[in-house]
């Protein structure tokens, strides 16, 4: 007698595996009409364009100026289909989707023979996957950066890639799915691979070398011609012997390309424009490509939307700004020993401190030789020696009210766990005001204030108020700890990695700006072809020091330029100028970062590879030199005092309001009401009144050298 339970559970178990068969086919149906998935996400009218996009600037009128277009020549990885040897494009055909030109965007029969792979695959508990993907799939996923590992996800993309093949040619998908495709070692596209590989642009390469890279495609690491060759060889025969058995290439073919012997050698992509960019539009294309990226755009398509998406970019540049700086560094004869071989290097960027905008910069001396190379400006990273001082040291002490300007402090040599700081003369002076340590930049001063302030509190102020990037917190290296959380790297300069000159410059915005610093940007927005603003500026602002400390470092770096080791960077028609020089371990480094009521302007000098550099310092002179000329044609702002910023005379000895017996020992300085000291200077004066001042004028030759200690 036949089981009834048995006869129901098989009905309703086939009731079921219907139901979920009708239901399947239904969504199948669905996606296949493009039901369930569009692409309005997907801005398919920018990427398919071959539009220059364009940079512009905002004048003095408020009114868009054309500056320069992006040739979508320059340093590519894109290449057009008409660059593409057919053989290429047949070898990716032949063993992704050989079906391609005659679907709608998905493959029935390779679909269903996938949900059934996966279906089985769930109930007997192996790996799964649904694959079964055609080119047009693929470059959905390239595209949107969905990789999201559902069922949904994958009806999704069955979907979109309908509606894609509504909007673009076979062709156009053809061309962007091998420009997007990831093909080992860090190369998204052909071009880029066909360099990585045989060290030659994709238009040279033989059928041999397009099936090997196509041949990558499913398993970048299995089939990498690099690291695992004799797979790679395998896989292309596999391509090739598919290639054959679509009629793409002939029997002759096939067997030359079999026993063609592959020599991989890399070469970089070079640039073939005939126009190379300036300095500062390279640095428009390095940000906004950043920031694409950063908003999901594959970079292989981050960088086609950008060259001939048709963009519009309005950009932070200043004409009067970048003209001035070119007129200096256009000619080496502007800076010193540029006769010797190989020559120093100098750049030099502006910004403008109430808002962050970068205003103009030169990434080196003289005409420069190609697109996207080393922009000294923004990709140098060097010790800043005692630039450092009055972002890392004075104005966190001031603001935590440790120090005043009057506060007194002894120049004397002092060991910390076996480091002695150095000044650069190797004297030392005895007791001085905090004032007068940072007019004439003595590194004992600078070390024991930090001690009282805490290298953590310093650290944190750089990394959190002022955006420096590349401080170590803790780094082990073969055994060896670094860190720049020590007196010597954050009072004397001696950094880990070092900072970029933009970072520095960008750290100084707080004493003209009320204590405010805004993040350096090259550009306000970024529009596409339709005039959606699809980027902006993150002017993103943090209130880095009070108004009143603000004022009274502002007083402090003045100092430095009118008697101090920036004695040379006073501008002739401008009536405020103040900044900071500095000096690195054995003159490898100099700079200047100086400031006006109107911009921030830092120049570095150096050699690429370091080396002692002889003579003084050319920074200040270029300094001057370039603001000069940029202060001819502004309006000069004023920065103004706050209310509770008061001049006060003080006692040299004490750092006290000066009392009745302090005679003649006293000077006039401003200072923060509140943390000036409330008592009076009752200190009993007589002949011996010790030094405080290091003593007449200094220039720019005496500066600081720091001696540059790890701890």
């Amino acid at each position: 007698m036949k089981n009834p339970y048995l006869k129901k559970f098989l009905i309703i178990l086939g009731a079921m595996c219907g139901v979920g068969l009708l239901i399947c086919g239904l969504v199948i149906i669905c996606a296949s009409y493009g039901l369930l998935g569009d692409i309005n996400g997907v801005d398919v009218e920018s990427l398919t364009l071959n539009t220059s996009s364009a940079v512009y600037y905002i004048d003095e009128n408020g009114e868009e100026v054309f500056l320069d277009s992006l040739s979508s020549n320059e340093n590519r990885v894109w290449v057009d289909k008409e660059e593409i040897p057919q053989h290429m494009l047949d070898a990716f055909v032949a063993i992704e989707d050989e079906r391609f030109y005659s679907h709608n965007g998905f493959d029935l029969f390779r679909t269903t023979k996938a949900v059934f792979v996966h279906f089985f695959n769930k109930i007997t508990n192996r790996p799964t996957t649904f694959g079964g993907s055609t080119i047009t799939q693929q470059l959905i996923k390239n595209i949107t950066m969905d990789r999201e590992q559902t069922s949904a996800r994958k009806i999704r993309e069955i979907s979109q890639s309908v509606n894609l093949e509504r909007h673009l040619s076979k062709d156009q998908i053809l061309e962007m799915y091998v420009n997007t495709i990831y093909l080992a070692n860090g190369c998204s596209g052909i071009q880029t691979a066909s360099y990585k590989y045989f060290g030659k642009p994709v238009s040279e390469l033989n059928i041999a070398e397009s099936a090997c890279i196509a041949g990558i495609t499913q398993a970048p690491t299995t089939y990498d011609p690099l690291h695992n060759p004799e797979n790679n060889k395998k896989k292309q025969e596999i391509v090739l012997k598919k290639m054959l058995e679509l009629d793409y290439i002939t029997e002759e073919e096939y067997n030359e390309a079999v026993n063609y012997k592959l020599v991989f050698k890399e070469k970089a992509v070079t640039a073939t424009a005939d126009n190379i960019n300036s300095y500062f539009i390279d640095e428009v294309i390095e940000q906004v490509l950043a920031d694409l990226i950063e908003e999901g755009y594959p970079e292989v398509i981050a960088e086609k939307l950008l060259y001939t998406g048709g963009l519009k970019i309005i950009s932070t540049y200043d004409p009067n700004v970048q003209n001035a700086i070119d007129s200096v560094y256009a000619d080496k004869a502007n800076f010193p020993n540029t006769n010797m071989d190989p020559m120093p290097q100098s750049s030099i960027i502006v910004i403008d401190p109430y808002n962050g905008e970068i205003k103009g910069m030169a990434g080196g001396i003289g005409e420069k030789t190609g697109d996207r190379i080393l922009n000294r400006a923004t990709g140098t990273f060097r010790q800043p020696g005692s630039t450092i001082k009055p972002i890392a040291v004075y104005s966190p002490a001031l603001e935590a009210g440790i120090v005043t300007p009057g506060t007194i402090y002894e120049d004397k040599a002092i060991d910390y766990n076996g480091w002695v700081p150095k000044n650069y003369d190797f004297t030392y002076r005895g007791p001085m005001t905090v004032r007068n340590g940072l007019r004439n930049s003595v590194n004992t001063i600078a070390v024991q204030v930090l001690d009282d302030l805490g290298t953590h509190e310093s650290f944190d102020h750089l990394v959190n108020n002022l955006g420096v990037t590349s401080l170590v917190k803790s780094r082990t290296i073969d055994g060896k700890v670094y860190s720049d959380i020590n007196l010597s790297s954050l009072a004397l300069g001696g950094l880990t990695d070092g900072i970029s000159l933009m970072e520095l410059t960008a750290a100084y915005q707080p004493f003209v700006n009320s204590g405010i610093y805004t993040k350096p940007h090259i550009y306000k927005s970024v529009y596409d072809s339709k005039g959606k603003e699809i980027l902006y500026a993150d002017e993103k602002t943090t209130e880095a020091l009070s108004p009143s400390t603000a004022y009274v470092t502002t007083q402090m770096l003045r100092a430095v330029v009118t008697s101090g080791t920036g004695g040379g960077a006073q501008l002739s028609n401008a009536s405020f100028t103040a900044g900071k020089t500095g000096t690195t371990s054995d003159m490898k480094d100099r700079w200047f970062v100086g400031f006006t009521p109107n911009y921030v302007c830092g120049v570095w000098y150096g050699w690429d590879i370091p080396r002692t550099i002889p003579g003084g310092n050319p920074c200040v002179s270029t300094f001057k030199t370039v603001m000069d000329k940029v202060h001819e044609k502004v309006t000069e702002k004023t920065i103004k005092r706050p209310k509770d910023v008061i001049e006060v005379t003080y006692c040299k000895e004490s750092g006290k309001p000066a009392g009745d017996n302090c005679g003649e020992n006293v000077e006039t300085f401003w200072f923060v009401d509140n943390k000036l000291a409330k008592e009076k200077c009752k200190l009993p004066h007589g002949e011996s009144t010790i030094i405080v001042e290091v003593g007449g004028e200094v220039t720019e030759d005496t500066n600081s050298s720091a001696e540059i200690v790890i701890e």
